[in-house]
Order: structure tokens, then C-alpha cells, then sequence
């Protein structure tokens, strides 16, 4: 009888991570012959611990099979569900911000998402050191969510004051070249590894560019002229109030500032049958250098969705039902409004 004795809640856990990690994680290892043999003698001995203190380990199943079912639906995952209990606290906001809850599907102005390996702040047993993500910049805001389908984010903070750089030291394996961190003086440093190298910079590029944005300054909105004759009447003949323009020469894509690639544009465009003042029409023909640009002939029409790149030379804009970046310098407005 074990009646006067417990087992601490630690001990449980660690017990409970390391059955997992037995149990699911290694079951799709190839494992040699001797390790398979070694995996079933700790099974069996962790199931025999589990029986001499019935009490303690059934209130913690019970806990674990009161999760929501939406966490079984996640893509498949190197790291143990069982470590998600410790999420709430370690994924917690560094600095005391705390945004509101959002679904990963309703995040607008999306410039980069995709499964990343995040890396613990607390660095926990066995395998639970790194732990797979579905990540995505929007706005100035980093997201991280157990996978796309998820309700509400596990954790986020603000771009604003961090920096971003590649870092091969934060693992010694073959993935050690497709680390990135993202850091910012007295607050939590956010540790990444990408599936590529190709990959992991540009997550690096793309959140140099918001940081960059952010720092400009400027407000990218399209510039409007002032007049600060209002009101004023001139005494000069109106003879020569028409002047002649001449025709442009064709700008050379080369000289519109390409801003970093963006793997995804989500935004609405409801209403926009009625929005006359962003309907444009080709100047000239375009032909899209990457996925992500738009392909249009001189007089196709286009809705511009935003002009968030603005000061890059570059808007989003729709065309048959295909979103994609437009150089500025190449369309004219459709509607004299």
C-alpha cells in the first residue's frame, strides 16, 4: 500500500512527459532492433509505476482527457502534446503586452505565414526543447498558433524595437543552418528554426522589411499636393491654362524598388463593385517577374486592394480574381472622381 505516500506533481509530469515521448514520439523513429526492445521494457515499467499509484496518474488523465478535441486535428508533430500543458505559461507575453484573441484564418494583411520550430523559453526534458508553430506576420505582429486552425493564438508580440538575424549556434543537428532569432534589449528573446536555410531567410528578410518599415517614419500612404492659394483670384488672362503633355517613356521594371516577397495576401474586398476611386486600368504591358506579381496588358482593368508598399513603388491590386503585387508606375486611374 503506498497510501501515505505521494508522488509530487513534478515528478508526475516529468513521468508523464517522458511516457509520451516514449510512446508517440519514438513510434515513428526508425529505431534499431535493440532500441525497439528498450522502448517496450520502459513502457512497461512506467505503465507498473502508473499502477502502484492509481489516484495520482488517473487525475492526471482525466485532465488530459478533458482537452479539446480541436488539439488532436493539428498536423503531425515531432514535439509531445503532452508538453502543451506548459504552454500557457511559457508562451506568455515577456513584457506584460497582451493582444486580443484572434483565429489564425481571420489575421488580415498576412505578409509571411508557414510551420516554423519554436523554440522554448524554458528548455524542457527530452524532446520538448523545440516545438512546431504555424507563424505569421501580420501587420507588426508576430503570431504563433499550434497549427492553421487554430482559434486563438498560443502567443505574439510586436515587431516594434527587435532586431532579426540568422543564427547557426542555437542547434547542433543538420537543421542547425536554418536558425533565425529575433531579440530586442530587456525583453524575451524568440529563437526559429525553418525548414530550409532558403526558407528561414526569408522569414528573416520579411520581418527586416516590417522592422524597416516601422523605423521610416513615414506613413505609407500615397502623397497628396497642398494649395495654399485657396480663395485667391488672379488677375492673368486664362489664354494658356491648358499645357501639353507628352508621352512617357516606359518605365523599366528595374527601376520600381522590389520589396522583400511575400507568400501571402490576405485581404477584403467587399463592396468594391461601388469603390470607382480604386479602379485603375493598365498603362502599359506588365509581365509579373515572381508568383507573387500581377501579369496585365495596357488597358486591363485592376482593383487596388492596398497601397500599404506605396513608398516602394509597389500596390496590391486584383485582376480576375487573382491578387498580386502592381508596380505603381504602370497603371493610371480608370474614374475621374
Amino acid at each position: 500500500m503506498h497510501g501515505a505516500l505521494a508522488i509530487p506533481e513534478e515528478v508526475c509530469s516529468l513521468l508523464a512527459d517522458v511516457d509520451t515521448f516514449i510512446s508517440q514520439t519514438l513510434k515513428g523513429e526508425n529505431l534499431s532492433k535493440k532500441a525497439k526492445e528498450k522502448r517496450e521494457v520502459l513502457l512497461k515499467k512506467i505503465k507498473e509505476v502508473k499502477a502502484s499509484y492509481p489516484q495520482e496518474f488517473q487525475d492526471k488523465e482525466l485532465e488530459d482527457d478533458e482537452e479539446p478535441e480541436s488539439s488532436l486535428s493539428s498536423p503531425p508533430d515531432s514535439v509531445s502534446i503532452a508538453s502543451d500543458r506548459y504552454d500557457k505559461e511559457d508562451e506568455a507575453p515577456s513584457d506584460g503586452n497582451q493582444f486580443p484573441p484572434i483565429a489564425a484564418q481571420d489575421l488580415q494583411f498576412v505578409l509571411k505565414a508557414g510551420y516554423l520550430e519554436k523554440r522554448r523559453k524554458d528548455h524542457s526534458f527530452l524532446g520538448f526543447e523545440w516545438q512546431k508553430r504555424w507563424c505569421a506576420i501580420s501587420k507588426t505582429v508576430f503570431y504563433y498558433y499550434g497549427s492553421d486552425k487554430d482559434k486563438q493564438q498560443k502567443g505574439e508580440f510586436a515587431l516594434e524595437g527587435y532586431t532579426i538575424r540568422m543564427n547557426n549556434s542555437l542547434r547542433k543537428d543538420a537543421k542547425k543552418d536554418c536558425c533565425f532569432e529575433i531579440s530586442a534589449p530587456d525583453k524575451r528573446i524568440y529563437q526559429f528554426t525553418a525548414a530550409t536555410p532558403k526558407e528561414a531567410e526569408e522569414w528573416v528578410q520579411q520581418v527586416k522589411f516590417v522592422i524597416q518599415d516601422m523605423e521610416s517614419n513615414t506613413i505609407p500612404e500615397e502623397e497628396e499636393e497642398e494649395y495654399d492659394d485657396v480663395g485667391q483670384v488672379s488677375s492673368e488672362p486664362l489664354d494658356d491654362i491648358y499645357e501639353e503633355v507628352k508621352e512617357e517613356p516606359v518605365p523599366s521594371k528595374a527601376e520600381v524598388p522590389r520589396k522583400p516577397s511575400q507568400e501571402k495576401v490576405t485581404i477584403v474586398s467587399d463592396g468594391k463593385n461601388t469603390d470607382y476611386a480604386n479602379f485603375y486600368q493598365g498603362l502599359w504591358d506588365c509581365t509579373g517577374d515572381v508568383p507573387d506579381e500581377l501579369t496585365f496588358k495596357r488597358g486591363d482593368v485592376i482593383y487596388i486592394l492596398s497601397k500599404e508598399y506605396n513608398r516602394f513603388g509597389w500596390w496590391v491590386g486584383e485582376m480576375k480574381g487573382t491578387i498580386g503585387l502592381v508596380p505603381k508606375a504602370y497603371i493610371m486611374e480608370m474614374y475621374d472622381i
